[in-house]
């Protein structure tokens, strides 16, 4: 008898404990439809305009995006995938134009506004609630997800590829600080002066190969008055086939790498550790025996 109401009285605090987990879980809120009709595959081309700020426009070339104004340049596939998901935002909530009134909800003028292809979204405020954004597109108000701030702000260089040079780029000359590599005649080798003693040409070849996948940890615009911490900035120059050049500033090696291209106007800040490989040739250590 009592083993029956012991196992009558587990049974019960399974049944509660059951019912307790069923009824607090976090119920999942039904998706709405999608902020647009637009096929994020079709989208070939986002320009982002802020008040009082030169206009962004990115275009698809073939299968990368790239920044075409204010300045020219790869963009960063994570930067742009969060452009692209706009098309399909899940809408929290929807009412017409005519029900709301835009200029309270900042949407005239807008704070900003990104345009995928020919279809047009003008962003409001964020309601303070559940902090999601309004979005007005075509005679339709709706409410979604705030997007990262990184991928719709003025300052472009958040959408600017991480990585230093173009992934099909092919070095042919290095100039660092107190160093410089170029292909020989040939162009299977690489040579630097002043000569290393120690270092071989597989040394060389990795330094190259550094710079070829160099990648920052962050971007960032060039500050106005950009501190430099009592360091003159240091020019660096790399050379690719065809005749290009690409200028840049060393500007601190510690906390953190830090280098500027100007002609981006854009700060990029690499780990520490990258200043070994990318600036100075080290030798490979000596095998074990």
């Amino acid at each position: 008898m009592k083993r029956a109401r012991l196992n009558l009285l587990l049974l019960v605090l399974v049944a509660a404990l059951a019912a307790t987990v069923y009824f607090t879980r976090k119920k999942e809120e039904p998706k709405g439809a999608p902020l647009t009709a637009l096929n994020t595959d079709a989208i070939d081309r986002i320009r982002i305009e802020h008040p009082d700020r030169p206009a962004l426009q990115l275009e698809k070339r073939g299968s990368d995006w790239w920044l075409s104004a204010p300045v020219s340049a790869p963009c960063d596939p994570f930067e742009v995938a969060t452009l692209l998901n706009l098309a399909s935002a899940s809408t929290q909530r929807s009412f017409k134009l005519s029900e709301v009134k835009p200029a309270e909800l900042k949407l005239d003028p807008p704070q900003f506004s990104i345009t995928l292809n020919d279809q047009k979204l003008a962003f409001g405020d964020v309601e303070p609630l559940e902090y999601r954004r309004y979005v007005q597109h075509g005679d339709t108000v709706s409410l979604i997800d705030d997007p990262a701030a990184t991928s719709v702000d003025a300052d472009y260089s958040d959408l600017l590829a991480k990585t230093l040079l173009p992934s099909d780029a092919r070095l042919v000359a290095i100039q660092l600080p107190g160093l410089s590599l170029k292909r020989d005649a040939d162009g299977k080798r690489w040579q630097a002066e002043p000569a290393p003693a120690a270092a071989s040409a597989d040394d060389l070849s990795r330094l190259v190969e550094a710079w070829r996948h160099a990648r920052a940890m962050w971007n960032a615009a060039i500050p106005a008055q950009a501190a430099q911490s009592g360091q003159t900035p240091q020019p660096i120059t790399l050379s690719l086939e065809g005749g290009q050049t690409i200028q840049l500033l060393l500007i601190s090696r510690e906390p953190q790498l830090i280098i500027d291209r100007p002609d981006l106007k854009v700060r990029y800040t690499l780990s520490k550790a990258d200043a070994d490989t990318l600036l100075s040739l080290k030798p490979a250590a000596a095998a074990k025996p």
